[in-house]
């Protein structure tokens, strides 16, 4: 049953002056004065609309900031979310990322085009001419080649000095600085560059040069800090039209693309700093020429039909660590972030003086893009558009899509078949040099899978295809197993395929001992 929040709370609210004039700002970029209770009628709205437990919001607008938040922690409880309540961001942090590298390049420690292994001596790509001439920029632009693999980090074993061997073995997707595809493993290269350059880590670097500067008392770069840290969010997914609770992700061993957990309060110190060309409180942390480095289009990015039929965006352009876009008529520099059960926001109108960061602990891009879109309405002085009944249309959209989906590949399915072999043929360990080994057992008479830190039990689909779900405590991501025969018959290999992606890998049979 999809919960219904008929009276949303609205707690914690701080409205802050500060040194900007408003006198400053084109007259046509800025609404006037800022009309805090139509702010929170925007999120009130967008609670009530899509089931969000939590919210928190800061905006940045000429002489003003406004901190509030909505809601509560965890849902079915009574403990309000406020300006200090703390979410993960995820891929919001990789602008802290490409801000510490912009102040080592100031401090001539590293250049954007050096080559990744001045820094990181082990790193290498599969294809030798990526491999040659790959520098730092191509990193964070997203323009290397390589698709993202995000299984091999996600709910994952490994560290990141594993998961940074596994890239020598993952072959080019697209010809090297051809394509946008994006990337968090190599986010975490960066991130470990910024560590060595620094003569550090990059979570210290983060929290020393960035955090402590700028007063950002709450944020924090793992999970583990949490605890000890105190008020903060429980996450949560929609789980077939159900809000529920889900646990925390770690994602340490990839840190630098998406592991901080902040606050809107320490939020508004960040857009400001972002806003004043790298200064803060008269001081300067970066260089304003690096710092609009990070802000410069680096990579023209496909515009999907989604912003281009309705945020009404016609050209997108990947910067460092930030989007470059047009949002109606107006541009904005961009990024969002989500991790399991989280969905963040942060945007900046440069022209305008203003920034918007909303932080929620229901994982939904679309909720955030929704209300992200109404805020700078109302902050721009731009005509109004029911963002949430757009974005209810494109809900209903994807599941009749989704449902048409699971319905053909019903019908695909070849009925009355049997495996090629015995059950007990397919049992074995399977190796890819990327990914690692995956297990097949045998379980109550059914194939068992597990790979890394997830396990399925499967089904039987048709002929050597099976199916299942990872189990908890995974997300039910939905999985196909394909396993193929040699030239004599003989189980030779299994496809992993993971459907909603179609992302698939391929693992050979071991060869039992002579």
């Amino acid at each position: 049953m999809h919960p219904v929040f008929a009276s949303p709370r609205v707690d914690s609210l701080v409205l802050i002056p500060t040194c900007v004039l408003l006198t400053q700002l084109p007259a046509a970029y800025y609404s006037s004065a800022m009309d805090t209770s139509a702010i929170d009628t925007i999120f009130e709205a967008a609670r009530e609309a899509f089931g969000v437990p939590g919210a928190a919001v800061a905006v940045v607008c000429g002489d003003e900031t406004y901190l509030q938040g909505y809601g509560t922690k965890e849902l079915g409880k009574d403990d309000p979310v406020t300006p200090d309540t703390l979410f993960a961001v995820g891929s919001v942090t990789k602008a802290f990322t490409t801000t510490a590298m912009a102040m080592l390049v100031d401090e001539r420690k590293m250049a954007w085009d050096d080559h990744p292994r001045k820094h990181v001596p082990a790193f290498r790509l599969a294809d030798p001419l990526a491999d040659a001439n790959v520098n730092l920029r191509d990193l964070v632009a997203h323009r290397t080649g390589v698709a993202r693999h995000d299984s091999l980090w996600y709910n994952s074993k490994w560290s990141s000095e594993e998961l940074l061997a596994k890239i020598a073995s993952l072959a080019l997707t697209y010809s090297f600085r051809s394509t946008y595809q994006y990337n968090n493993l190599m986010y975490m290269v960066a991130g470990l560059a910024v560590g060595a350059a620094a003569g550090t880590t990059w979570d210290q670097f983060v929290r020393s040069r960035i955090f402590g500067p700028l007063g950002m008392n709450r944020s924090v770069t793992s999970i583990n800090d949490l605890a000890d840290a105190g008020n903060f969010c429980t996450p949560h997914e929609k789980l077939e039209d159900e809000v529920v609770t889900v646990p925390w992700t770690n994602v340490d061993a990839v840190g630098a693309c998406g592991s901080i957990n902040s606050c809107v309060r320490d939020l508004a110190n960040w857009l400001r700093f972002q806003l004043g060309d790298g200064t803060w409180n008269g001081e300067r942390l970066v260089s304003k020429a690096n710092l609009d480095e990070t802000h410069s289009p680096h990579f023209v990015v496909p515009v999907d039909e989604t912003s281009r039929d309705l945020a009404e965006t016609t050209i997108t352009s990947y910067c460092l660590g930030w989007n470059l876009l047009n949002y109606r008529d107006r541009t904005i520099i961009a990024h969002g972030g989500a991790i399991d059960g989280f969905n963040a926001g942060v945007a900046l109108v440069p022209k305008a003086g203003v920034g918007i960061a909303i932080l929620s602990n229901l994982a939904h891009d679309l909720v955030v893009w929704s209300m992200r879109n109404s805020l700078l309405d109302h902050l721009l002085d731009l005509s109004p558009k029911d963002w949430y009944g757009e974005v209810k249309a494109i809900h209903a959209k994807n599941r009749e899509q989704s449902d048409k989906d699971k319905k053909e590949r019903a019908e695909k399915r070849v009925a009355n078949t049997n495996p090629s072999h015995d059950l007990a043929d397919y049992v074995g360990d399977y190796s890819d040099d990327a990914y690692g080994t995956a297990t097949v057992g045998l379980e109550e008479g059914a194939l068992t899978f597990a790979w890394n830190n997830h396990r399925a039990k499967l089904e039987h689909w048709h002929f050597d295809t099976f199916a299942g779900k990872y189990e908890p405590p995974d997300w039910p991501v939905p999985i196909e197993i394909l396993f193929t025969l040699d030239s004599y018959g003989a189980i030779a290999a299994l496809r992993l395929i993971w459907p909603e992606s179609g992302n698939d890998r391929v693992f050979l049979k071991a060869r039992p001992a002579d």
